[in-house]
């Protein structure tokens, strides 16, 4: 077995992830990161995106204990694996490998999408 390159840091964070089928349909959908690291995640979801689908993610990071505003982890890649719920269980999961991922202000996940452009506060990668 390869050791992996980068570190993955245990962190359970709502996700927010979207792609397009092949219809161009956009998707979207929430789940819960069992890890991350600087090139990718694993994500727990009831509908995982499919295989090979490129997704755009932003992770919300539990506020801190200082008045610093909340922040979130924005990048997009591309779906390596997806696993089944096992034994009937609810919860799939799904890795995604990206090139970079961005820190980024604003992390209420209530928070409407913004169609003005961020920017770039901090490159997790």
């Amino acid at each position: 077995m390869q050791p992996r390159k980068h570190y993955r840091y245990q962190l359970g964070a709502p996700v927010m992830f979207f792609w397009k089928d092949a219809r161009d349909t956009q998707h979207e959908g929430i789940g819960l990161t069992r890890d991350i690291c600087v090139r990718g995640l694993f994500a727990f979801t009831a509908s995982p995106p499919p295989l090979e689908s490129e997704v755009k993610l932003k992770v919300f990071l539990p506020p801190g204990r200082s008045a610093v505003p909340p922040l979130r982890i924005q990048g997009r890649g591309r779906v390596v694996r997806v696993d089944a719920a096992p034994g009937g269980q609810r919860r799939a999961g799904f890795a995604v490998a990206g090139e970079r991922f961005v820190l980024r202000r604003g992390g209420n996940i209530d928070e409407q999408e913004s169609h003005t452009s961020d920017t770039e506060h901090g490159a997790v990668g």
